[in-house]
């Protein structure tokens, strides 16, 4: 199985030295959505939210993947119900 590698670019560069053995990009697009989720509950917590702030996924031979800002890992409903 390929590895895929997840570096976060928030208040602070987090370069993934480890990686996961994931099926394929499909794979790591959807874990690479759930980590930006996680993070972006956890700076809702903290009282702000940066939609620039972003997850990089590259593969075994270092070749980029996926760039996903946190803005495209949830919509904003500003709608009255």
């Amino acid at each position: 199985m390929p590895r895929y590698f997840f570096h976060v670019f928030d208040d602070a560069v987090l370069i993934d030295d480890e990686g996961l053995e994931l099926a394929d990009a499909h794979a790591a697009r959807t874990t690479a959505l759930a980590a930006a989720r996680g993070l972006m509950c956890d700076q809702v917590r903290e009282g702000r939210l940066r939609l620039h702030h972003r997850i990089e996924v590259e593969n075994e031979r270092g070749e980029a993947v996926l760039s996903l800002p946190f803005g495209e890992a949830a919509g904003i409903d500003t709608r009255q119900p």
